[in-house]
């Protein structure tokens, strides 16, 4: 069998890993490879199993297996599946986009355009029987990281960290150490995953302990996103006006709130017998996306 060179355009997402083309994107590139290939097919989903096998084993492949079977493709009219599964594209001869991250010393790299594979789901691809083609639109990839992972990851890394700050470290290494844990405090306002809350008015009367509840619907989207809960940490002992707050509940704003936002005087109640007067302050930057974020290496390994 003869290899061919076959350029070719496909559409893709409005950025790596979205699940939207608004924007109408495509790439083009260059499929080099066998004429044809011979794709394995799962019998029950009729989706792509991502295998292929060789020319000589076509012939006898579906008599002999119930559970998958093989559908050949010529790839000089369909070189984006081939590259999907047979590959057949040297990304080496395509640029890189580099992206600065913002709160991150480490830029995001990615292909230009982005590869096929990692822009459509490739066992997700069906394979319509009766009229022997692929039904398109294809399935986007999906991204490989979520926000989950990424609060799970600073959570437990910050639990670990939290008995390692040890005042018998070398004052260098100690301040290393202070410093991730400060990230790792910071990591989703840093990142905007979550709500920076600021007291712009402390009011009069609080106590320590004292609860606010923050529930006005301006910051929620257009959701049923959850109220947040601060409590006072620390008053002016003469007037009781707040100085800190800390937050009791979840602050998280990916899942609803993506876009940068301010929201100021927002709208909360509180349990305090004697507290009035007190304002907040919700702001976040644009939510960044998770698998564009490489985080630094934990100083303790």
């Amino acid at each position: 069998m003869q290899n061919i060179s076959k350029e070719f355009t496909y559409n893709i997402a409005d950025d790596q890993y979205y699940q939207t083309a608004e924007l109408k994107k495509t790439g083009t590139i260059t499929y080099e490879g066998p004429e044809k290939q011979y794709l394995i097919i799962n019998s029950t989903t009729n989706k792509l199993t991502g295998a292929i096998i060789a020319e000589e084993q076509y012939e006898t492949f579906n008599e002999t297996n119930d559970e998958f079977y093989v559908v050949e493709v010529d790839c000089n009219t369909n070189p984006l599946i081939c590259s999907l599964v047979g590959m057949g594209i040297n990304e080496d001869l395509y640029p890189n986009i580099s992206e600065d991250i913002p709160g991150s010393n480490i830029p995001y790299v990615r292909d230009d355009p982005v590869m096929p594979d990692h822009t459509y789901e490739v066992k997700e691809i069906t394979y319509d029987i009766a009229g022997q083609q692929f039904i398109t639109p294809f399935a986007w990839k999906k991204p490989f990281v979520t926000w989950k992972d990424k609060i799970t990851y600073r959570n437990t890394s910050l639990a670990a960290y939290d008995n390692k700050l040890s005042e018998d470290l070398p004052t260098a290494i100690y301040n290393k150490v202070a410093e991730y844990k400060q990230y790792l405090r910071d990591f989703p306002v840093t990142f905007g995953a979550a709500w920076d809350i600021t007291v712009t008015a402390g009011g009069t009367g609080y106590v320590v302990g004292d609860r606010i509840l923050i529930s006005d619907p301006v910051y929620k989207n257009n959701t049923a996103a959850s109220d947040i809960i601060v409590k006072v940490e620390t008053v002016d002992n003469v007037t009781g006006e707040i100085l800190t707050i800390s937050r009791q509940s979840s602050v998280h704003a990916y899942a609803y709130h993506p876009a940068a936002g301010s929201y100021v005087d927002v709208y909360h109640t509180t349990n305090s017998a004697t507290g009035a007067g007190s304002k907040f302050k919700l702001s976040k930057v644009k939510t960044v996306d998770p698998w564009k974020i490489t985080p630094p290496e934990p100083p303790l390994g």
